[in-house]
């Protein structure tokens, strides 16, 4: 991977589904969620529907976030190999394995 490439979304869904859904996903799915619980319980549109566009926004600006720490990954692992810089996982953790 050059430094200039770009990961898409769908790569990044490939490779960790679960991160991607709950950060993507799920937001959406609850924002639409509370809309259609107000609707049904008489809640003014106004107030379900602020929720639901600030769910939206923070599932825009977390999975970005995801996507920048993904691409990071990625190019750590193709300059320094599979292990990343100094034992490094792709979501910036260190690696637990004590040197012996």
């Amino acid at each position: 991977m050059d430094a200039t490439s770009e990961v898409t979304f769908r790569e990044m869904f490939r490779e960790l589904p679960g991160r991607t859904t709950v950060a993507s996903v799920v937001p959406v799915v609850l924002g639409l969620a509370q809309v259609l619980n107000g609707h049904l319980h008489g809640v003014p549109v106004t107030h379900t529907g602020a929720f639901a566009v600030v769910m939206a926004i923070a599932a825009v600006l977390v999975t970005q976030y995801h996507l920048v720490v993904f691409r990071r990954g990625k190019l750590q692992r193709s300059v320094f190999g599979d292990g990343g810089a100094l034992g490094q996982k792709v979501g910036g953790g260190t690696d637990a394995r004590a040197d012996d």
